[in-house]
């Protein structure tokens, strides 16, 4: 079981990487993301920022897509953690959150997905994916993004 790195703990991972932390931005084609969207999801990074250390720079990309379908299997997901380690040239790990805002899609969910892809970033970091079952890792990843939004929410 990963956790969360508690900013209290930060020196302890300090050296991991030469840049570290949260860098975000919102990709737009054709149509722009609600300012109350970004500004939502500002917040929430803001409140991340303050409570967590993020050992190895993540970069998250805020599309404005209600969801992404997979071209191979047509399977429909809202958010995706790509380690980058296939990559040739060594870039740091990115997430991919489906931003857009709707009826069926609210902002609580999209913060949601943000804080589940965020557990698999620290679940990578940790080794995690090696030990244990896909199952296992998604269903730490709900519990996690489920207690890391109460707290936001309840602040």
């Amino acid at each position: 079981m990963i956790s969360w790195i508690d900013k209290e703990y930060k020196n302890e991972y300090k050296n991991s990487a030469k840049a570290s932390g949260i860098r975000y931005r919102f990709y737009t084609y054709e149509i722009e993301l609600n300012k109350d969207t970004k500004c939502n999801i500002e917040q929430f990074i803001s409140f991340l920022r303050k409570h967590y250390y993020f050992p190895i720079r993540l970069n998250i990309l805020f599309c404005n897509t209600t969801c992404f379908k997979h071209n191979i299997d047509k399977h429909i997901y809202y958010g995706s953690f790509y380690s980058m380690d296939d990559e040739k040239k060594k870039t740091y790990p990115r997430i991919s959150i489906a931003a857009m805002v709707n009826k069926h899609n609210s902002i609580n969910d999209v913060l949601f997905t943000l804080a589940h892809e965020i557990t698999h970033y620290y679940q990578w970091y940790f080794l995690e994916e090696d030990k244990r079952t896909r199952r296992s890792l998604e269903i730490e990843a709900n519990k996690w993004a489920k207690y890391i939004l109460d707290l936001y929410l309840n602040q």
